[in-house]
């Protein structure tokens, strides 16, 4: 680990948040990352155990990651990687003490106890462990050490896209709806000074107004510039390597969420570029494929989407994110029948108790329910 900076961050990861992106570690560019042993055992568990197919996926992409890290020295010693970054796999050591509140057979308990260790071996810098558990913050708090939620910079982006019913969720949708009310609000308040009380500044944020807004424009502005950052670093990647295929999908992904974001629909296509790139390396990666495929439908090309999701199923017929993609472009261009017989598909093939099963449920519900009013109406 860096010791030759006293101001470069130290971050400490949880499970939690590499398995909520396995790409997590190329979020903190110019900083030392560590991941605790412990989190690695807890990750081979998922590997083994019954849990959902995507976190199975998951556990086994960081795994996969982290060998292709190892290629370039131990990762006990430290690795150089990404932007100026160092990974560290970093154990407990019960010789250099741990607070009374701490105890040694809690998983949580021995990841804060290397947090702890971390700060007082390197005194100064700053630490950071990033967590989405909240025994786990609230632990962090007590010892006095910095907290971070990943929030949806770190959102992984093939499963994300995957499951997009936003009729069905209506949070998402009031999320679109609140950004564009930001950007274009932004873009009035420079106009007009002063509307509302809205003050924006000079470099594109809002400085004063209602607190709500101001808070829901930061909130805006913290995603953009983190998914910028984890461009930056991507991109930093590729210039070294440009046949990276973890680089190539996550500046896909990464573009994509940007679009979301922002509500700006050319930047799809950046994330198209980007999983063809991958693709034309791996032709075989069923979910860059399905990815891409909404990509295309959200810039309105319906038919090449619903091509590459077929192109996904006959390569890989069991791979169900495509044929609940596939339900749901059918169901929202009023294709009743068809869209039944896709999310029907996704029942029959996805895990009982999945998000992608529990959704295609809900949907046929929906279709019945819809043809069902019209057929009694007539």
């Amino acid at each position: 680990m860096s010791k030759t900076n006293k101001k470069r961050p130290i971050y400490v990861l949880d499970t939690n948040v590499l398995l909520y992106n396995p790409r997590a570690i190329y979020a903190f560019p110019n900083a030392d990352v560590v991941i605790p042993d412990i989190v690695l055992g807890e990750l081979d568990k998922v590997k083994t155990s019954r849990a959902d197919r995507e976190l199975r996926y998951r556990s086994r992409e960081i795994s996969r990651i982290l060998f292709e890290l190892s290629e370039n020295g131990k990762l006990t010693d430290g690795i150089q990687f990404g932007k100026n970054s160092v990974l560290r796999v970093l154990s407990f050591d019960p010789a250099k003490g741990v607070p009374e509140m701490l105890g040694s057979k809690s998983s949580d308990d021995r990841i804060l106890s290397i947090v702890y260790q971390i700060k007082n071996e390197h005194n100064g810098r700053p630490v950071t462990i990033v967590t989405n558990d909240l025994n786990m913050l609230l632990k962090a708090q007590a010892l006095e050490t910095k907290v971070e939620h990943p929030g949806e910079e770190f959102a992984y982006g093939g499963i994300k896209r995957a499951f997009f019913l936003l009729k069905a969720n209506k949070k998402t949708i009031w999320a679109a709806v609140t950004a564009v009310v930001i950007i274009a609000l932004l873009i009035f308040a420079k106009q007009n000074p002063g509307f509302l009380g809205v003050k924006p500044s000079n470099n594109n944020t809002l400085t004063d107004g209602p607190p709500n807004l101001v808070q829901q424009f930061q909130a805006y502005q913290n995603d953009v510039n983190a998914l910028n950052t984890q461009k930056d670093t991507y991109e930093a990647i590729l210039k070294k390597n440009p046949k990276d295929m973890d680089a190539l999908i996550g500046l896909g992904d990464t573009y994509f969420d940007l679009a979301g974001v922002k509500q700006d629909q050319k930047i799809y296509q950046k994330a198209i570029d980007n999983y063809k790139k991958a693709l034309d390396i791996d032709p075989s990666r069923s979910n860059v494929r399905t990815d891409m495929a909404i990509a295309y439908y959200k810039l309105g090309m319906n038919d090449i989407a619903i091509r590459e999701l077929n192109n996904v199923i006959n390569k890989d017929p069991n791979f169900y994110q495509a044929y609940f993609n596939l339900g749901y472009i059918y169901q929202d261009n009023n294709d009743l029948a068809r869209a039944k017989d896709y999310y029907s598909k996704v029942v029959e093939k996805a895990p009982s108790d999945s998000k992608f099963s529990l959704q295609a449920q809900a949907a046929i519900k929906h279709i019945d329910a819809q043809v069902n009013g019209h057929s009694k109406s007539n």
